[in-house]
């Protein structure tokens, strides 16, 4: 099947104050492709969340982070689209940092919950008693501390979604509380009598193998089951990409906005490296990098050599070669993984290939521009997007990168 790459873009310039409140309320950046998101207040449940369709494709205004570059993000919004409206519960798998309560969050903004509580809980910081207290609540005196009665999440949640991440770190002995709620859809709170009946969605994630957990015997098989109804795996940014250009841009306007800064841009080359670096943390590690290293550049246009040591070293460390301080200007063939044994010819049309195309992104397809950039002649930048079959068409709120192959192909 031929491949298109597909993102959206919103204009959060554009918003309202109190709609940009809202919308940087709801996105948790920290964003990869899909990110953390930083600005959610955990106490704001009763904050009215943006509308989003419960049909389609997500909306570009509300999630300017869920960057869909990929067949494979595609099949996840395809996926969400599909099961959003339904109750089902949703185990998301993914690496730190890939944006797996960003993913919850746009399930819930997509269902028919979406006007109840989004109530997010990390089960990693739960344990012992701490975790019915936090999960089921407790009444006044029902130990030393309990001065007041005290709703827990599952009842918070009610009528809207439940999201637990690192679900994997519940203890055996709490997964049995845990799943009698789920069976049952009632619990107590501690020192209560009677109990109280809640329906709420279960979105969970996990950055591990829940299902070699269950054989080592670390997780309940029933559990497992239960939560892994609607299973959803998003691959780490290394895996795709094609997407960081994208994301660069986005955090760079973001950060020139909220700094009142002018926006930076960076050269071909620092992109280059950008594209080719591994990113263990995603985009939560892209993310803090673009923040750290548009707030430590003097000038509008970010070099490699304005990148921090330790994120060189990193670079380093995962095989990429880096001469500091020579000329951007003069080749990026030094970026190129130093482990990495692929023929010549191969090599020069995957590194030129991406640089046209991150050119094209920054200038917004002017090619004039880019061409100027890339320090080539115009004529022959137009020979090498025939070449390699390049189409870069724009319009307001979406732009679309395409090969010639894929002009046939309905998205």
């Amino acid at each position: 099947m031929a491949h298109a790459l597909l993102t959206f873009f919103c204009r959060f310039d554009k918003l309202t104050g109190d709609r940009r409140q809202k919308v940087s309320h709801s996105l948790l950046l920290n964003h990869s492709c899909l990110v953390p998101f930083d600005e959610y207040e955990p106490g704001n449940h009763n904050m009215k969340p943006p509308k989003v369709a419960l049909h389609g494709q997500i909306e570009p205004d509300l999630f300017p982070e869920f960057v869909v570059v990929s067949e494979h993000m595609r099949a996840v919004i395809r996926t969400v689209s599909q099961i959003a409206r339904f109750d089902a519960n949703v185990l998301i798998y993914g690496e730190s940092g890939t944006g797996k309560e960003l993913l919850a969050r746009i399930i819930h903004q997509k269902s028919n919950r979406r006007e109840k509580p989004f109530i997010p809980v990390n089960c990693g910081t739960l344990s012992g008693d701490l975790f019915e207290s936090k999960m089921f609540g407790h009444e006044i005196g029902a130990f030393t501390s309990a001065v007041r009665q005290t709703k827990g999440r599952f009842e918070q949640a009610h009528l809207g979604t439940l999201f637990l991440d690192e679900v994997a770190e519940i203890s055996l002995l709490n997964q049995v509380s845990f799943l009698r709620v789920l069976e049952d859809g009632c619990f107590r709170r501690i020192g209560a009598e009677n109990p109280i009946k809640v329906d709420v969605r279960i979105v969970a994630a996990t950055n591990k193998d829940l299902a070699a957990e269950v054989k080592a015997g670390n997780f309940r098989k029933d559990l497992f089951y239960r939560l892994q109804v609607i299973p959803i795996k998003l691959r780490p940014l290394r895996e795709r990409k094609e997407a960081i250009p994208y994301l660069v841009d986005y955090f760079l306007e973001r950060f020139a906005k909220l700094y009142q800064k002018e926006k930076a841009t960076l050269t071909p080359a620092a992109m280059e490296y950008l594209i080719l670096h591994g990113w263990p943390g995603n985009v939560r590690q892209l993310k803090n990098f673009i923040e750290r290293v548009f707030l430590t550049t003097s000038g509008p246009v970010i070099r490699q050599e304005d990148f921090p040591e330790d994120f060189l070293e990193e670079g380093v460390e995962q095989g990429l070669a880096c001469v500091q301080g020579s000329p951007e200007t003069k080749s990026t063939s030094s970026l190129l993984p130093s482990a990495a044994i692929e023929p010549l010819r191969t090599a020069r049309e995957r590194v030129e290939r991406s640089l046209i195309l991150t050119a094209l992104q920054m200038t917004n397809g002017q090619r004039s521009k880019a061409a100027d950039m890339l320090e080539i002649k115009p004529r022959t930048l137009r020979q090498k997007i025939s070449d390699y079959g390049i189409e870069f068409r724009k319009t307001r709120k979406r732009m679309i990168t395409e090969s010639q192959a894929d002009k046939r192909e309905q998205l």
